[in-house]
C-alpha cells in the first residue's frame, strides 16, 4: 500500500488483537507501527526512502512467506517479529546488500564442508556450534579436539588460497587441517542460497538455539536469507583437498612476527605443499583414531 506521503507500506492485518503494541525492532530506513483496532492487531512497515524499495521489496516477501507458514494468530505474529529481528541484525551489520563473487566462494565452501562433512561425522548441533563464521583470527571451525581452516579459490588460477592473518594457520594445543576447495563458476552448479535451503532442511528439527546460531552467523557473512540479491553465482566443485598443518607446514606465526606489524595477508600455493596432503573424508576419523589410541 502507499500512505499519505507517498510512501510505500506494508500492512498485516490480525484476526486477535496483540497482546502488546510495543515494539522493539528498528530497521533502518523504515518504520514499523504496531497497534490494535477493532478487536484486531495491525502492523505496519513503511519505508522512509523510494531509492531502498527493492530492500524493501526482499522484506516484504520475506514477511509474507513466514505469514503463509503459520494458521495460528499468535505463532505467527511471534515469529514475523523474529524474523524482523533477523533483519534488524542484518541491515545493522551490512550497510550494502550484495555479495562480491570472492565472498559467495567463501561462503560456499564453508556451507559444502558443514553439509557433507562435518554434519554427518559430527550431527549437526555440534557442528553448527563449531562454526566460527566470517571471524578472521580464529578457524572457520573449532572443536575441542579439532580445529579446520576452510579456503576457496578459482580453479582457473591455480590452487593459491589467501591466508588473511597471523592465526589462521595457527593452533597451540590441538590439530590443525586446512581444507580448500577449487571452484568454477557454472550454470549448472549450486549457489549459496541452494546449500542454505539443503542445511535448512537439515536442522529444521534441532533446537531454537541452533537454528538462530545458523542464521546469526549467515548474517555475519552479509547474507539473509529472503533477500533478493542481483547476483547469486553457481559453482562446481573442481577439486577438494586437505593439508595437515604440523610444525614445518609453510606459514607466518603470530609468536614470529614483530610487534610492529599489526596486519598480515599473504598466498599459500598448495601446490608446493603436497607432502601436507591428507584425505578430506578422513581428517575427522584419523585424529579420533589418535586421540583414541593413545589413551592406551
Amino acid at each position: 500500500m502507499i500512505d499519505h506521503n507517498s510512501n510505500y507500506c506494508f500492512y498485516i492485518k490480525t484476526t486477535k488483537e496483540f497482546e502488546t503494541t510495543e515494539i522493539d525492532i528498528r530497521l533502518r530506513g523504515i518504520s514499523l507501527i504496531k497497534r490494535n483496532l477493532e478487536n484486531s492487531g495491525e502492523l505496519f512497515l513503511i519505508l522512509n526512502r523510494q531509492n531502498d524499495w527493492e530492500l524493501f521489496w526482499s522484506v516484504c516477501k520475506d514477511i509474507i512467506s513466514i505469514c503463509g507458514a503459520y494458521s495460528v494468530n499468535e505463532e505467527m505474529v511471534t515469529a514475523v517479529e523474529h524474523r524482523l529481528r533477523r533483519w534488524q541484525a542484518f541491515l545493522m551489520q551490512n550497510t550494502e546488500v550484495s555479495l562480491s563473487l570472492m565472498m559467495q566462494m567463501g561462503l560456499f565452501a564453508e556451507l559444502m564442508f558443514l553439509k557433507n562433512i562435518l554434519i554427518p561425522e559430527k550431527g549437526v548441533s555440534d557442528a553448527i556450534t563449531a562454526w566460527g563464521g566470517p571471524e578472521a583470527d580464529r578457524q572457520d571451525f573449532s572443536f575441542s579436539d579439532l580445529s579446520i581452516e576452510i579456503k576457496s579459490y578459482k580453479t582457473s588460477k591455480g590452487p593459491q588460497v589467501t591466508i588473511s592473518s597471523t592465526h589462521q594457520l595457527f593452533s597451540e594445543d590441538k590439530p590443525l587441517f586446512l581444507v580448500a576447495y577449487g571452484l568454477t563458476e557454472a550454470s549448472n552448479g549450486e549457489s549459496i542460497a541452494d546449500l542454505i535451503n539443503e542445511l535448512d532442511i537439515l536442522i529444521s528439527s534441532e533446537s531454537v538455539n541452533v537454528i538462530q546460531v545458523f542464521e546469526r552467523k549467515l548474517i555475519e557473512f552479509g547474507y539473509m536469507p529472503g533477500m533478493i540479491y542481483d547476483v547469486l553465482y553457481k559453482f562446481v566443485i573442481d577439486s577438494l583437498r586437505g593439508f595437515n598443518v604440523v610444525s614445518d607446514f609453510p606459514r607466518i606465526l603470530p609468536h614470529q612476527t614483530p610487534s610492529e606489524i599489526i596486519a598480515v595477508n599473504y598466498t599459500l600455493d598448495l601446490q608446493l605443499c603436497t607432502k601436507f596432503e591428507v584425505e578430506v573424508n578422513n581428517i575427522i576419523p584419523v585424529v579420533h583414531y589418535k586421540k583414541s589410541c593413545s589413551k592406551h
